[in-house]
């Protein structure tokens, strides 16, 4: 699958900015089970696809089952790039395999107060 590389930079520039090894005491994952549904973002660059819902629910009734289940997945349509949708991590890797299809597991970070301060770098930003 290709990626324009403005979408790249985009997608890459907060890994570019704080390294995990700065981060990991000031942000934690929020906890979600690993092993349950989770939410992953879906970028689509297939020769047919057609930007637009219908597309994406299509995509996603065709590794979790059925359409009523798609909707019940679906999350957000992002124009010209994709989807987010709720899915156990088997339907993801389904989706991943998929020719013209990257799946990404979309992870919630919390900040954790220690000290009861948010680091200085959220505070100059918020």
């Amino acid at each position: 699958m290709k990626i324009a590389p403005t979408t790249a930079l985009r997608l890459l520039l907060p890994l570019l900015i704080f390294s995990p090894a700065a981060m990991s005491s000031v942000l934690a994952p929020s906890g979600a089970d690993e092993h349950g549904p989770g939410v992953y973002i879906v970028f689509v660059s297939r020769a047919d696809y057609i930007d637009s819902r219908d597309y994406d629910l299509g995509l996603l009734a065709s590794v979790v089952g059925s359409a009523a289940e798609a909707k019940g997945a679906l999350l957000y349509h992002y124009s010209g790039l994709g989807f987010a949708a709720r899915l156990a991590p088997e339907h993801a890797a389904q989706l991943s395999k998929k020719d013209g299809v990257a799946v990404l597991k979309d992870e919630m970070y919390g900040i954790q107060k220690a000290d009861g301060r948010l680091p200085r770098v959220f505070q100059e930003n918020v």
